[in-house]
């Protein structure tokens, strides 16, 4: 059976049982601080388990995408473990319990997959009764099956009881596929908990019926909740008989074509079977990292998606893969993923070139690695060492994506060994600052002021598509982190109304500002956020004292919000107008609407042309001239898929979504506010265009008053130049090429002096050279020369046609520019220039290096500049005596 047909019969079997099919929520939680990524089905649900949601379903059922890398270290090395994976889930709210989560998954099971029943096994929280007795009286599973575990194997979260966090809880039942005794340990006592691979854990039934209080005390909850989780790729290697999750249809054609590249067999060498699972494991959760917006950095989630791609590219290194490969996997695995996720294919362009990008930057950052472990091992044959310091391996592998045992292996060949203490030490600190700016804060349910909000209001009302005031009601004031039920003048607040016109920044459209009013009461909002179903008023009271209960007179700025609106329609035209002049695979990657400005980044791998500047300019122009309509309307997120509306990268969508249509050429998903005809923007300009990471470009523009406000300040700058240089704006360009020219006459003549004042100083710098071994050595500072100067003169003490060994140095604006230079026939005995010259730099604080007959280095400590030149003496004396030249 199929992957695509396990989940397609999973949703509908759950639909038969009247649950809402509801689509995957994003790899990148919405307002959700706990997480760096989703990693559960239950994640998009929280609040709902905490009867605190207004989704409008009880039951509903789910294909999540999920990404864990907690167990990181096992991909490719079990048959079972993923970083990027799907979780099939049913979950009632307060509807359905034990019974019939049991008896439905049982059914599933065996009736519909037609699994023996003698095949399954099943665990429950030993002290969870009801569950055992529900698999042994109403399944009539034999008590041989049926196994009592602890709170670490059967209890949500694990250990929950004893050691908290405290919140919802409950005792989970675990389903398990035997694959008989042939597989695993061979013991005949074999069972579940024996990590010896032999049962499969297929699926994981959380009952959450407590909420666990200070102390481990377990209160029932009000509302039972059912969270389940079955782990698609565990199914699917069940169901097709596969020895691993990566022999299923989703991955063999994966595997497959990295066998291609490699011409190397998956079923031959173990090792490099595990090489192969890990890269078809980390391309596959890039893929979907990047189509779900993240994108590689140094931070974060990018800093995640960053480690997947080269721990992959490494692996390949090892497979004998030397050129960028990564990025020929994407259409694969677009391919095969296509039926549930179509977007992943209609986006696999852009992906491929993000991945492309990222595997080039990282081989030149291989390169560099390969050039400074050089450098370390000449370091320690110098000083006599022979081991790396650990610190030094961990940068190695940090920052330029050596491996250790790359690493030790390349230092092995040459006699020296590595601090692996040290460097297990440097990792451990690694991990804990990588947890630490995770993002992860706080407990799974969140028990702020936000979450006691909840409590008592399903959301705020936005009217400001409409209007810009109206009344509402305060249901809360925030107070720092506390919920108050007053603030006085001068308090800084966060105000929460039942309904507004303020728009809470989200979509890249920041937040409104404006005021909230009413008897005696005056508070000015600064800005306005969203979370989840509430708009946050940030502002302070600045007369009176707000209550709550309070009904306000709540006034958007709408100078301010109007210029919003005209920046906001006009990205969408400047989004239409990139793909024409470009290509379509120039979509939107971010954007910023503010009211002075708008910022578009977009998908794009070299940096505009003048020429299309110009074009997208004509044309986003042309577009507000004709002035069409702009319309907003509401529909099914798959009625306006249909009609062809375009949902942005990276964006998470609920069932019902805004289509913003302007004229017939744009129509995109957008929540956010816009003017009604496109003339309203009335021009834009491109003010700069720049590159903001791999594969994504920046475009800054203006439009309406702003256009005509830079424009001004462009014209008295203009006069402020023609008045300075004394002539009109009609003949500023003659006059600047003029000035140029005798600026350019000028440097001539000042170079021709130069030149004549080096060429005279040639023959002293022969004169007082020092020989050693048949060989000239000159070590000389030249006041304000430049490198060019500093190149010409070793030109021409070349010309003489003797053995030379020169370094010439100089310094400028505090900094200190050296040149090192070599006969050929001292470079043929093994004298080597770039190594010479980084190794003066250091006198003054700097480095280099180059070609073994010339060579540029710099430094910053001019003053040492005489030093460094009397050590090149000393160094350039001993190499030559040492290469006995």
């Amino acid at each position: 059976m199929k992957t695509n047909e396990i989940r397609d019969k999973f949703l509908n079997f759950f639909k038969r049982k009247s649950h809402e099919i509801l689509p995957s929520d994003s790899l990148v939680p919405q307002n959700d601080p706990t997480l760096l990524f989703t990693g559960a089905g239950m994640n998009q649900f929280k609040d709902m388990f905490l009867g605190k949601g207004n989704l409008g379903f009880k039951k509903v059922t789910t294909c999540q995408k999920c990404l864990r890398t907690g167990d990181i270290d096992n991909v490719g090395k079990t048959a079972s473990h993923h970083t990027f994976f799907e979780m099939l889930g049913n979950f009632s709210f307060g509807d359905y319990f034990k019974k019939e989560t049991i008896e439905w998954a049982w059914e599933f099971l065996v009736q519909e997959l037609k699994i023996p029943a003698e095949q399954l096994s099943v665990s429950v929280y030993r002290d969870d009764l009801e569950s055992y007795e529900i698999w042994e009286k109403h399944i009539r599973l034999p008590q041989s099956k049926i196994y009592r575990y602890g709170e670490r194997d059967n209890f949500w979260p694990s250990n929950a009881p004893t050691q908290g966090p405290n919140g919802p809880c409950g005792p989970c039942s675990e389903i398990f596929f035997d694959q008989g005794e042939k597989v695993g340990c061979g013991r005949k006592e074999c069972e579940p908990a024996c990590d010896c691979d032999r049962f499969v854990e297929i699926w994981n039934l959380v009952f959450t019926q407590y909420d666990r209080k200070e102390g481990g005390k377990l209160e029932p909850l009000p509302h039972k909740n059912v969270d389940t989780g079955m782990g698609l790729e565990r199914m699917a290697r069940v169901m097709q008989g596969a020895q691993t999750n990566f022999d299923i249809d989703i991955f063999s054609p994966i595997i497959k074509y990295i066998e291609e590249i490699t011409q190397l067999k998956y079923n031959g060498q173990m090792a490099n079977a595990v090489l192969m699972r890990r890269i078809a494991d980390h391309v596959k959760a890039c893929v979907f990292c990047i189509s779900d917006g993240v994108l590689p950095s140094n931070e974060g989630r990018g800093y995640v998606e960053r480690r997947l791609l080269r721990r992959a590219i490494r692996d390949g290194t090892q497979l004998g893969i030397k050129d960028c490969f990564l990025y020929k996997l994407v259409p694969i695995v677009s391919e095969v993923m296509q039926e549930q996720y179509p977007d992943i294919k209609q986006r696999r362009e852009n992906i491929t070139r993000i991945v492309k990008s990222e595997e080039e930057k990282f081989h030149e950052t291989l390169e560099q690695g390969t050039r400074i472990l050089e450098e370390l091992t000449e370091t320690l044959q110098k000083n006599k060492q022979k081991v790396l310091p650990g610190r030094e391996a961990f940068k190695l592998y940090d920052t330029f994506g050596f491996p250790l045992d790359m690493t030790e292996s390349i230092l092995n060949e040459k006699g020296f060994a590595v601090d692996k203490d040290g460097f297990e030490e440097e990792l451990k600190k690694q991990r804990l600052q990588a947890r630490t700016s995770s993002q992860m804060t706080g407990q799974v349910f969140d028990t702020g002021p936000l979450s006691q909000i909840k409590d008592i209001s399903k959301g705020t009302k936005f009217l400001g598509y409409e209007t810009c005031s109206c009344e509402g009601r305060v249901i809360a004031i925030i107070q720092g982190d506390q919920l108050v039920d007053g603030a006085t003048t001068s308090s800084e607040v966060t105000v929460v109304l039942d309904q507004t016109p303020f728009y809470g920044e989200s979509g890249g459209q920041i937040g409104d500002t404006g005021v909230l009013e009413t008897d005696g009461v005056h508070v000015q909002i600064t800005d306005t956020k969203k979370n989840n179903d509430f708009i946050l008023h940030i502002g302070k009271v600045i007369k009176g004292e707000l209550k709550k209960g309070n009904v306000v007179h709540a006034k958007v700025n709408v100078q301010r919000r109007n210029a919003i609106r005209r920046n906001h329609s006009a990205t969408h035209i400047l989004h239409y107008a990139l793909r024409r002049v470009i290509g379509q695979h120039a979509e939107q990657a971010g954007s910023l609407v503010s009211p002075d400005r708008l910022r578009f980044d977009f998908h794009h791998f070299s940096s505009l042309t003048k020429e299309e500047i110009t074009r997208i300019e004509d044309l986003v122009n042309e577009k507000i001239l004709e002035n069409a309509p702009v319309c907003a309307k509401e529909s099914t997120l798959q009625e306006a898929k249909n009609a062809g509306a375009m949902a942005l990268f990276g964006e998470k969508y609920g069932e019902t979504v805004r289509v913003v249509t302007l004229g017939d050429f744009s129509k995109e998903l957008c929540g956010g506010t816009h003017i009604n005809n496109a003339g309203e923007v009335g021009l834009l300009r491109i003010i700069s265009e720049s590159s903001v990471a791999a594969g994504i470009r920046r475009i800054e523009a203006v439009t309406g008053i702003a256009v005509l406000n830079r424009s001004r300040e462009k014209e008295t700058i203009i006069q402020e130049v023609c008045d300075t240089l004394n002539t009109h704006e009609d003949k500023l360009i003659t006059k600047t090429r003029e000035i140029l020219n005798e600026l350019k006459n000028l440097q001539k003549e000042i170079h021709k002096v130069k030149q004549k004042e080096l060429s005279g100083k040639v023959d002293s710098f022969f004169e007082s050279a020092k020989v050693v071994s048949n060989v000239k050595i000159i070590t000389k500072k030249l006041d304000d020369a430049t490198a060019d100067d500093l190149r010409k003169t070793i030109d021409m003490l070349m010309k003489s046609g003797e053995e030379l060994a020169i370094v010439l140095g100089t310094s400028q604006n505090g900094r200190v520019t050296i040149i090192a230079a070599l006969s050929p026939n001292l470079v043929k005995r093994g004298l080597h220039a770039g190594n010479i010259s980084k190794e003066v730099a250091k006198v003054v604080g700097g480095g280099g290096g180059g070609r073994p007959d010339m060579a540029q280095a710099g430094g910053q400590w001019a003053d040492k500049l005489d030093e460094a030149l009397c050590f090149a003496t000393e160094l350039l004396s001993n190499k030559i005596l040492h290469f006995k030249l």
